[in-house]
Formats: structure tokens, C-alpha cells, sequence
């Protein structure tokens, strides 16, 4: 019996390519380790930081938009992010592709020691 999901908002949810239920397949399948588990588990990492990663960066492209159509003068006009907005955006996208490349580093280091003489 499952526990009833609540509802979460579509930025929350998880949309993971590898199912929980594949990854868990795999783990019960290998042998000698669950490598094709490990690599599922990285690869819908991977798959949450490159999606965050886009709406990222289709943020800060879309500024310089609201900046060329700001008029401060017209009721509603969308002010656009400020210099320290767009900075902390960008330092936050940087640090997820850092994180992205360490992440892949640590999966080849477990990797290549297995294969070192």
C-alpha cells in the first residue's frame, strides 16, 4: 500500500528519466556491483541539474528583455532583476556545473581504480 502523494507544484516535482523501480532492478540484476545502478542514480542527478540549470539561465536571458521594456512611468510595467540578482543567478548556475563535473570525476575515479594494475 502506497501513501497518498500530495500535491506539489510542477517545479517540485521529480522528473527523473530512470524510475526508482529501474534502478532498484538493476541493483538486484548486476553482479560484481551495481554499476548500471549507480550510473541510473548520477544520470537522473544529472537530469535535475541540467533542468534547473536551463531555467537558469532562461531567467537571466529574458532580463535583458524586461530591462529594454522597463518604464517605470507605466502602471504594472515588470521591473527587470537587479545587477546582484542576475549575479547570484549566475554564480548559482556556475556552481551547479561544477557540481555536475565533481559528480562525474567521483563516478570515473570509482571506476577507473577498479581497472588499474
Amino acid at each position: 500500500m502506497t501513501a497518498a502523494r500530495t500535491s506539489v507544484s510542477p517545479l517540485e516535482q521529480d522528473y527523473a528519466p530512470f524510475y526508482g523501480e529501474t534502478i532498484e532492478a538493476a541493483y538486484k540484476l548486476e553482479k560484481g556491483g551495481p554499476r548500471a545502478a549507480w550510473l541510473m542514480g548520477d544520470m537522473n542527478r544529472m537530469h535535475q541539474v541540467v533542468a534547473g540549470l536551463g531555467i537558469v539561465l532562461r531567467i537571466v536571458a529574458g532580463n535583458s528583455v524586461l530591462e529594454d521594456q522597463f518604464d517605470p512611468s507605466t502602471p504594472g510595467s515588470a521591473p527587470p532583476l537587479s545587477r546582484g540578482a542576475v549575479g547570484m543567478l549566475t554564480a548559482m548556475a556556475a556552481a551547479m556545473c561544477e557540481e555536475m563535473c565533481e559528480g562525474v570525476e567521483r563516478r570515473a575515479n570509482d571506476y577507473n581504480s577498479e581497472v588499474k594494475s
